[in-house]
């Protein structure tokens, strides 16, 4: 029955780390596709599996329903780096590891594209406890940062530049012209948006379709992202690393008051006035994660993928060879 179902030319990119039955149910949802996709690339980054996951995905490999990457370094943007260099689709589609979806998802997003305009596809979906939300936020209303804040759960279709990695495509010649995601990024937070930013730079056009839908699960074991250290230190230095590197690295000072807000929500809040200790140590944080950020920038952007024109050099190249 699977052979007869309609490929497209996508190729679906999942970068995966430390989940085992989350994962395994997001690639079933992935195998049960209709238009099916052209390709599913896994970068695996766990340490292990356990023995029922292990089995699921030797199979999938055996018999050539995955192309399986194992990275031992944890770097999502990195390995989604990889998967961009071996894909092989004319659209890239970007999931999580830990999302559902039904059986018209890809086909909904490959619809997108039979516009010749439209470049990329920002996706829609629900975490645990939200709800589709019919009109946009305040924090939307900002003319600098503004539409980075757009809720991917927002039940309109409109032109957004809010990319995400848990639901979003793109044609593959925009993400090797941008240079593929910024390995600088080391947690999952912002990472996206960065490419979004740089994206939205190009000027191509892209849009938020509430039709390419799906559930994020927001699997609390696995995943790489930054925290807080207690209910007072609500941002380790990671988070505001990745705060610091990205707001200043895509709108310099005018982000301020980005950076200002923060500061004052996760370093000098009122519950912390009371116990100073704390105070102390979240701005201690808040002092190594920008010095971080500050080598970063000045170090500049860590691209995995050449530009467009290497890129085209190298395919020819290959061809000479082979022929």
């Amino acid at each position: 029955m699977n052979a007869e179902k309609k490929t497209v030319d996508v190729s679906v990119i999942l970068p995966t780390y430390n989940r085992d039955a989350v994962l395994s149910k997001t690639l079933e949802c992935l195998l049960a596709q209709d238009p099916r996709p052209k390709e599913i690339i896994v970068i695996d980054q766990s340490r292990e599996h356990d023995a029922k996951t292990s089995s699921f995905l030797k199979d999938l490999i055996d018999r050539n329903q995955i192309i399986y990457i194992y990275q031992a370094q944890p770097n999502a943007q990195r390995a989604r780096n990889t998967a961009i260099a071996e894909s092989t689709g004319e659209v890239l589609l970007f999931v999580d590891d830990d999302v559902e979806m039904g059986s018209d998802f890809v086909g909904a997003h490959w619809r997108n594209y039979m516009d010749p305009e439209i470049a990329a596809v920002c996706g829609f979906y629900l975490e645990p406890g939200e709800v589709p939300l019919d009109e946009l936020p305040d924090d939307c209303s900002h003319p600098l940062t503004g539409w980075i804040y757009t809720p991917h759960c927002y039940n309109k279709r409109v032109d957004s530049y809010l990319l995400s990695t848990c639901n979003g495509s793109l044609r593959r010649e925009i993400a090797i012209k941008l240079g593929g995601f910024d390995e600088n990024f080391t947690h999952t937070l912002l990472d996206d948006t960065d490419f979004s930013c740089r994206m939205k730079k190009l000027g191509v056009k892209s849009v938020h379709d509430p039709e390419a839908k799906l559930i994020h699960l927001k699997e609390p074991s696995g995943g790489k992202r930054p925290g807080g250290v207690n209910t007072f230190v609500i941002a380790d230095s990671n988070k505001w690393y990745t705060w610091c590197y990205f707001f200043w690295s895509n709108f310099g000072w005018r982000s301020r008051h980005e950076l200002l807000g923060r500061l004052r929500t996760c370093v000098f809040r009122r519950v912390n006035i009371y116990r100073p200790w704390y105070m102390v140590l979240a701005l201690v944080y808040c002092v190594q994660g920008g010095w971080r950020a500050a080598r970063a920038i000045r170090d500049g952007r860590k691209l995995g993928l050449p530009s467009i024109e290497q890129t085209a050099g190298s395919i020819i190249k290959r061809e000479q060879v082979t022929n």
